[in-house]
């Protein structure tokens, strides 16, 4: 489906202050970005967010145990009718936890409504691919 490139550079736009409202731990920012019924899934077995006071303790616990963090997007793929869009893009997250610098190549999925004014996550969803599951195939280990 296309996307206008007016909706395209807006979604990029949010993208871009997710990025740069992550590396200043500025939870604020993030919150505003996030629907009022905002949705959420993490890489982390018990990462589940419903409703945006939620969102804003998740982000504490994660702002609270990283001194410094940075996020990155790649292959951002845009997809929008009317006032919904959806993207998928690859994202990596720069760590330091602990004193230790990490790494980690993760994926994004994510739903945004149009509230006529700007775009607002409505769900989203990080993953860490499978470690042990060779490339071609289905399952790790195998």
């Amino acid at each position: 489906m296309r996307v206008s490139e007016q909706t395209q550079d807006q979604i990029l736009a949010v993208l871009r202050r997710m990025a740069e409202a992550t590396a200043r731990k500025d939870i604020d920012g993030l919150v505003a970005l996030a629907d009022p019924d905002f949705r959420g899934l993490g890489a982390g077995a018990d990462e589940k967010v419903i409703g945006r006071e939620a969102y804003r303790r998740h982000l504490e616990r994660d702002f609270a145990q990283a001194e410094t963090i940075a996020l990155d997007f790649s292959d951002i793929r845009i997809g929008a009718e009317g006032t919904v869009a959806w993207v998928m893009a690859d994202m990596v997250y720069h760590i330091v936890a602990g004193g230790v610098p990490q790494t980690l190549n993760g994926r994004l999925t994510a739903v945004l409504r149009g509230t006529g004014h700007t775009w607002v996550f409505a769900q989203m969803h990080y993953s860490l691919p499978a470690e042990g599951q060779e490339e071609g195939r289905s399952y790790p280990g195998m």
